[in-house]
């Protein structure tokens, strides 16, 4: 895919590569064993670009532009689903809250976050609101120079290690709905993890708000008018899945390849038998294919287009794909593959989550379908 990159862009996939493979990669099993994970090692991603390649250098970012993230991403899905998890939710907090924020909240979340100390949290999930975010119930009520928050939030991702939130919710009396940043030390609310399968490092949290005090400063935008933030970091977001599900591909390419030519059956390498060949081709050219409507999506967003379109269809491919080609890996490894020790049995795990968060395939589906034919299925 050379033929695709800059020189730059090439240096900067592989300093990455050899960063996260030295640094980050021996960290991994330890990590999904103990259901943890190393905080302390994101500063030095941002330093590569990471989180920081979002926000314009007046805010105290790199201004990097999407291809480089799309890179960024690709190799965070290839070397840990938790990392690369991790990362698309910090991206996305620290871009609302640089093209939202003021200067107070930047000072206060923008800038202590891109220096590594402090981690946010997205929260607009609930029970009986996902794709559907108008049907939010979380309810904030006008009380002086405060907002009192009551209201449940479901399978929000490392709420239970963030200090600090975005937090779309509705205000009464007002229309629409309205994005507050939640600080955990002045306005304390309950946090419970969720055990879930894939993703093992991260936490996936029920957050509770019972006549929480939110001060109305932290509101993000203009009330009323906080779906709308929301949305800004949906192309993001989308971009961020649809790379690194390129990532976690690339990773069941290689760990296929070098399986294949060292196991061998009846007296020579499975790599010879054709059936085994024909799997490794088939991921290979998941892999190759979805980078390429990957890369097409960054370069739309780089050179000033929407982009909804180009980053709903690569969501929707490259995690589809990720999800076919975990499932090949698995199959040329045969029972290898299903033992916890072998990387690809979190491949597997991990693939399952690339056609859900940041909308679900289908969903994506229904947003291409609307482009294409000009009619709604949904509304």
């Amino acid at each position: 895919m050379d033929v695709w990159l800059t020189d730059e862009e090439r240096l900067l996939r592989e300093t990455v590569r050899s960063y996260l493979d030295g640094k980050i990669a021996p960290l991994v099993a330890a990590h999904e064993r103990d259901r943890t994970f190393p905080w302390d090692r994101l500063a030095g991603l941002y330093d590569l670009g990471y989180v920081r390649g979002v926000v314009p250098a007046a805010d105290g970012g790199d201004e990097a532009g999407h291809l480089a993230l799309a890179i960024l991403m690709e190799e965070a899905g290839r070397c840990w689903g938790s990392l690369r998890t991790t990362l698309n939710v910090q991206t996305m907090v620290a871009a609302v809250l640089s093209r939202f924020g003021t200067a107070e909240q930047k000072d206060r979340f923008l800038r202590p976050m891109l220096a590594g100390r402090r981690f946010g949290w997205f929260g607009v999930t609930e029970s009986d609101a996902g794709s559907d975010a108008g049907a939010l119930r979380t309810l904030g009520r006008p009380d002086g120079t405060d907002l009192v928050v009551n209201g449940r939030k479901l399978y929000i991702t490392n709420a239970l290690h963030a200090d600090f939130g975005l937090l779309l919710i509705r205000v009464a009396g007002t229309d629409g709905l309205t994005m507050l940043i939640v600080d955990r030390a002045e306005s304390p609310y309950q946090a419970f993890d969720i055990a879930h399968m894939p993703v093992r490092a991260t936490t996936s949290c029920e957050l509770a708000f019972d006549d929480v005090r939110v001060p109305a400063a932290n509101v993000v935008g203009e009330v009323g008018r906080g779906l709308g933030v929301a949305m800004s970091a949906v192309n993001l977001g989308r971009l961020n899945m649809a790379m690194g599900a390129v990532g976690l591909a690339q990773a069941c390419l290689e760990a296929s390849i070098g399986f294949a030519r060292a196991r061998e059956q009846f007296g020579r390498p499975i790599a010879g038998f054709q059936l085994v060949q024909q799997m490794v081709v088939e991921i290979a050219t998941l892999t190759e294919t979805s980078r390429l409507l990957g890369y097409r999506a960054a370069r739309a967003l780089d050179a000033g287009l929407p982009g909804r379109y180009e980053c709903s269809m690569a969501k929707y491919y490259c995690g589809e794909s990720a999800g076919k080609a975990a499932t090949l890996a698995l199959q040329v490894h045969g029972g290898a593959g299903l033992m916890e020790e072998s990387p690809v049995e979190r491949y597997f795990r991990d693939a399952r989550e690339a056609t859900i968060p940041e909308g679900t395939t289908q969903l994506q589906i229904l947003h291409l379908g609307k482009e294409l034919l000009g009619v709604s299925a949904m509304r």
